[in-house]
């Protein structure tokens, strides 16, 4: 009997020793993205003791009605402001595909540990404003005519990051994954209805907490 434990034991030990080096995939989820309604999934693939790939998709959407700050957005980004505005509506949707690359030091086996590498991602924003503008009372009717007003703006942007950050293992199945680093982001904008399309370029920190399973 004491022999068939130790087999056993040996047997379990051995196992778990395997589906520990075996690990090579995570899939995690972005969680301060979520914050802002956006869900950013990621996949990551070990390539070596030292290496992986990760890629990434995120979708977002949020409406947003009767905005005390609506006349803010409203200028910031269309250079006006509307008369006496009513039924405000903001609405916004994202989508954005990511390819990091990751090289991790010697103080552990990837998928676990410190790493750096780079890391390109496409965003595509479309930006929408609607509201019902208060037109001027030239009869002197006692009812205020509106007329409806929309706006809209769609952003394709290139973000080019180098990220460095840190991959906790839990009990070898959940990560915890926070990172940052620099970022350049290029791209155009196009703003219907009245302005011109206009060129983008600038600098950015990129940062966030990723939280997955290993298998």
């Amino acid at each position: 009997m004491k022999k068939f434990f130790f087999i056993v034991i040996v047997f379990l030990f051995s196992s778990t020793k395997y589906a520990q080096e075996s690990k090579k995939n995570v899939i995690k989820i972005n969680s301060l993205l979520l914050i802002s309604n956006i869900y950013d999934v990621q996949y990551e693939r070990v390539l070596s003791d030292r290496s992986t790939i990760q890629l990434g998709f995120g979708i977002g959407k949020t409406n947003n009605h009767d905005l005390n700050d609506f006349q803010e957005l409203y200028s910031d980004f269309f250079g006006k402001t509307l008369n006496n505005p009513r039924d405000t509506h903001h609405r916004k949707e994202t989508i954005s595909v990511n390819l990091d690359y990751r090289h991790y030091m010697r103080d552990h086996k990837a998928p676990k540990g410190f790493y750096i590498g780079p890391s390109i991602q496409y965003i595509k924003f479309k930006e929408r404003f609607s509201a019902l503008e208060q037109q001027p009372d030239e009869d002197g009717d006692t009812e205020a005519l509106y007329t409806e007003r929309l706006k809209q703006r769609d952003l394709e942007l290139y973000n080019v990051r180098a990220l460095l950050g840190y991959q906790f293992l839990v009990a070898q199945s959940i990560s915890i994954n926070p990172y940052a680093g620099p970022s350049f982001v290029f791209g155009d904008t196009d703003e219907s209805f009245e302005r011109e399309d206009e060129n983008i370029t600038g600098f950015g920190l990129n940062f966030g907490v990723a939280i997955g399973l290993v298998f």
